[in-house]
């Protein structure tokens, strides 16, 4: 009977799931008026979660960071902002490049050509 349950229960769960995600990361700090965003990239064969998020996101946060500190630039807070569906991702990226406006925070992009993001698990540490 106890083997049914662990059954039932581990059979409702959605697994982690591989497919194509888009991404941003967008960096901000609390002493500058600059923030900076990447250009949308796709993730191939990034990983999903059960709950949709996705997996060692930190490490694609942590990717930016150490970006903008070769570039000189410290302090900064950087968040992916990622979606199965570019059109969403888009759209939430509107938000956030509405709030930078009424804020007064200068947005500058980086290309896609100065910075990609590496799959966490590809990189040698």
């Amino acid at each position: 009977m106890l083997v049914f349950v662990a059954v039932q229960t581990s059979a409702k769960e959605p697994k982690a799931t591989k497919g194509t995600v888009y991404a941003v990361g967008v960096a901000t700090s609390f002493n500058d008026s600059i923030a900076y965003c990447t250009e949308m990239q796709v993730l191939n064969d990034a990983e999903l979660d059960r709950k949709r998020y996705l997996h060692r996101r930190s490490g694609y946060s942590f990717q930016l960071r150490d970006y903008l500190v070769e570039q000189g630039k410290q302090n900064y807070t950087c968040v992916i902002l990622f979606n199965v569906k570019k059109a969403k991702l888009e759209k939430e990226l509107a938000k956030v490049k509405n709030r930078f406006s009424k804020d007064n925070i200068k947005l500058i992009e980086i290309k896609e050509n100065e910075f990609k993001f590496i799959k966490p698990d590809e990189l040698n540490f």
